[in-house]
């Protein structure tokens, strides 16, 4: 290593750790908001600053060498430090504008959180608001968001959850797959029907049913909610939604109403460093309330 070259700054610190985390350099590119061929070229200017490379390619994934894994702990350090220097500035942030991150799942962050902060935004004109929307965890300790409206508690330490509503599911189906398939009348009925579910609820993930997928003949998975959602519209088959998102949508019908698939937690979270940050604090309160006032619209699907 060139000793005269060292990490240079907060930037190739980034860079460094997104790589390792991402395992790609166009996954990196996407979480560091830039194309893959600029962070090819700014590891390789790492790399040439330090006479040694710090990644190699297997196959599609980006290995760290044993150069890249000698500074691995020490940039993860730098990172903590930087990220408490950030959120000890943000604590002190009393300004009502500046951007605002929030992370949210596919039909909460589609469809119900827009028209929210668009209300938001009339009150707060000063205030961007950026909506991230998959359906992982983000890491809000690294700041990948300021806010994230979460399914089930989180378990992290350092943060804040404040509990919202209970999200209420039930079955659904197109108008037009019952007028061809016919009603079931009870779950033993589903054998005969067409499924579709989300492709993690083949093993555990967080909307998973405590009893298990119904039987059935599952025609249609997919790792997205909102895929989900156009399937059962489309003509799929039946599958499980939230109340609020069918409601909101307007066009299936609920079948087996007495049979509840799931039922899952809604929590507000942030960092608790963050909570005295003044437009962090104005964002959250606003979802807050209004989560709250639409509490019968999460948990049975009308207001």
């Amino acid at each position: 290593m060139h000793s005269k070259d060292p990490l240079r700054d907060w930037a190739d610190i980034r860079l460094f750790l997104a790589i390792h985390k991402q395992r790609s350099l166009v996954a990196a590119a996407e979480v560091l908001g830039l194309t893959q061929p600029t962070v090819g070229r700014r590891l390789a200017a790492m790399e040439e600053r330090f006479g040694t490379p710090l990644f190699v390619r297997s196959g599609r994934r980006m290995q760290l060498t044993d150069a890249g894994a000698g500074i691995l702990e020490s940039a993860r350090r730098m990172e903590r430090e930087m990220l408490a220097i950030e959120r000890s500035l943000e604590v002190h942030s009393t300004e009502l504008c500046g951007e605002v991150i929030i992370s949210a799942t596919e039909g909460t962050g589609t469809d119900w959180l827009a028209p929210v902060l668009f209300d938001f935004h009339q009150q707060y004109p000063e205030i961007l608001v950026k909506v991230q929307v998959e359906n992982r965890a983000v890491d809000l300790l690294h700041r990948e968001a300021d806010i994230a409206l979460r399914m089930g508690r989180p378990s992290q330490p350092a943060l804040i959850a404040r509990h919202l509503t209970t999200v209420g599911f039930g079955l659904y189906a197109s108008p037009e797959y019952l007028q061809r398939a016919g009603v079931p009348g009870s779950i033993e009925d589903l054998q005969e029907h067409n499924l579709v579910a989300l492709d993690s609820l083949q093993g555990k993930g967080p909307f998973h049913p405590p009893e298990g997928l119904p039987a059935g003949n599952y025609v249609y998975f997919s790792n997205s909610l909102a895929a989900l959602m156009s399937a059962i519209e489309a003509g799929f088959g039946i599958g499980g939604l939230s109340h609020r998102w069918v409601a909101m949508r307007g066009r299936l019908i609920r079948v087996l109403p007495e049979y509840i698939p799931n039922q899952m937690e809604l929590w507000l979270v942030t960092h608790e460093e963050l909570r005295y940050s003044a437009r962090i604090r104005a964002v959250s309160d606003f979802i807050a309330e209004r989560v709250l006032a639409d509490r019968s619209l999460f948990e049975h699907g009308h207001a």
